[in-house]
């Protein structure tokens, strides 16, 4: 893992603060990056008023990414902070359809 002022990148995989509020994922959500991700993004989030990640470079994602964007809609709700996941990738979608809660996830 490596991290630099707004950025942190895990096993191929960055979450890199873009603007006031707004998160980009470049690469993978799995189960071998999720849990980095999830540390370090905790921290970015407890300074924001509102949340916008951005997805629509995720390359790949399995059933530990979807459960990572649970997680975040979670940590949002318990802070009343607005989230949204803005440009999530079909595959995603998908997954989140077949677990019957996209309607739950801020997709938009």
């Amino acid at each position: 893992m490596t991290q630099s002022n707004d950025r942190t990148t895990t096993a191929g995989t960055e979450f890199s603060r873009t603007g006031d509020g707004s998160y980009r994922v470049v690469g993978s959500l799995v189960f071998a990056t999720v849990r980095d991700v999830l540390r370090q993004s905790g921290s970015a989030f407890a300074a924001e008023s509102q949340l916008v990640i951005d997805l629509s470079q995720v390359a790949a994602a399995d059933s530990a990414g979807l459960a990572l964007l649970i997680e975040w809609y979670r940590l949002a709700e318990r802070a009343k902070q607005p989230l949204k996941f803005s440009r999530a990738p079909p595959q995603l979608v998908a997954l989140a359809k077949i677990s019957d809660i996209d309607t739950l996830l801020p997709f938009g």
